[in-house]
């Protein structure tokens, strides 16, 4: 598959919103400033979520009718998700069985609900994010329910019925959220993958036209317009999810996102390579793709770290917070540089070479021929 660099640039805008947030807007509260200015950060999630689902959808189409399709496909994924996971729940139960950190390590949640992958059910059930260390892997858990389960519906179904699928979970899932959120659940609406799989859906909607070569000079135009709307009532959904998160974006917020990052990606794909879009493909932004993974999963536990270490409190206003931020943004950016040298890419490129969808005889044969 080939590689589209500009979707590193849609990545590295993900990560940077969700490093923003948690490192400059959660420090004072709800009625602080920061928290309304850096809120919209929150979001950078439901990027991410977007441009999962067309990658992964991509890579499943395009090797639907490969003899090794499941093998290859969660090969690949297990190299790729599982050895930073596996330190982090290593640190985790290393943490939790020493009954040191307090809260760092412990939580209303099972341990194991994390070695399975299915916490966000758990956090669903007592209300609670769990233990500090892992308190952001919901979003881990929901991509990897998505990753077990869709494999399966790209291979089985028919490429119409597969569209027609994908439309339903887009009218679905945002029914399901309001029921959660009317029923009382704070969490539900928010990590769980049925209720979060519109915005997986819709960028493997994106993928399956792409795929089918059925995208034609109206949807080009429908698209552009959607995301000119989403753009312009931008301020207005940071400013009511700033006063009321949970109830605006249960009721809507997620759907507006859908609609936002589905027709930006759409657009972004329809205009690859264009002079605008350079900023998307340059050196930095595939850096910080590279290492947003990693980065996902550690800057809040470095931040806090950070500010226990030097005995300060995340709500002074002085430049000595500004300063310990910055340090603790260096100091995670650097772990996940290392981690990227040292640990992700090399098993990257190991299951890439273990895992093929292709017999390496076959394909070696066919090149030849």
């Amino acid at each position: 598959m080939e590689k589209i660099r500009e979707i590193d640039g849609l990545r590295a805008i993900a990560i940077m919103l969700v490093v923003a947030w948690h490192y400059l807007g959660t420090s004072d509260g709800p009625q602080s400033v920061p928290w309304r200015i850096f809120i919209a950060g929150r979001t950078g999630v439901d990027l991410f979520f977007v441009l999962s689902g067309y990658l992964i959808t991509s890579i499943l189409l395009n090797n639907r009718n490969a003899p090794r399709y499941f093998s290859a496909f969660y090969g690949r994924r297990a190299f790729r998700i599982l050895p930073v996971y596996a330190v982090m729940l290593a640190i985790f139960f290393a943490g939790r069985l020493s009954g040191v950190g307090g809260t760092f390590f412990d939580g209303a949640l099972p341990w194991w609900s994390y070695a399975l992958g299915i916490q966000n059910i758990f956090m669903s059930i007592h209300q609670s994010y769990g233990a500090i260390w892992l308190a952001g892997t919901w979003s881990l858990a929901i991509e990897e329910q998505f990753y077990l389960l869709f494999p399966l519906a790209v291979l089985w179904l028919p490429p119409a019925a597969l569209q027609r699928f994908l439309i339903a979970m887009l009218v679905i899932s945002p029914v399901g959220r309001i029921l959660a959120c009317a029923a009382g659940d704070a969490f539900g609406y928010y990590v769980l993958m049925p209720l979060r799989a519109d915005i997986l859906a819709v960028g493997a909607l994106i993928a399956v036209l792409k795929f089918s070569g059925r995208v034609s000079d109206r949807i080009r135009r429908s698209a552009r317009a959607l995301l000119a709307a989403c753009a312009c009532a931008f301020p207005l959904f940071a400013f009511l999810i700033g006063r009321d998160t949970d109830f605006h974006m249960a009721l809507w917020g997620h759907s507006y996102l859908v609609a936002l990052f589905g027709s930006l990606l759409f657009v972004v794909l329809e205009n690859r390579g264009a002079a605008s879009l350079a900023w998307l493909r340059s050196r930095t932004a595939a850096f910080v793709a590279r290492i947003s993974y990693a980065l996902y999963l550690v800057h809040v536990n470095v931040l806090i770290l950070v500010f226990l270490v030097c005995g300060a409190d995340r709500t002074i206003e002085t430049w000595r917070g500004a300063g310990l931020t910055a340090l603790a943004l260096a100091i995670s950016v650097l772990l996940c540089f290392a981690s990227y040298r040292l640990l992700e890419g090399p098993l990257i490129r190991t299951g890439h070479q273990k895992f093929r969808f292709e017999d390496a005889s076959r394909t070696t044969a066919a090149a030849v021929a």
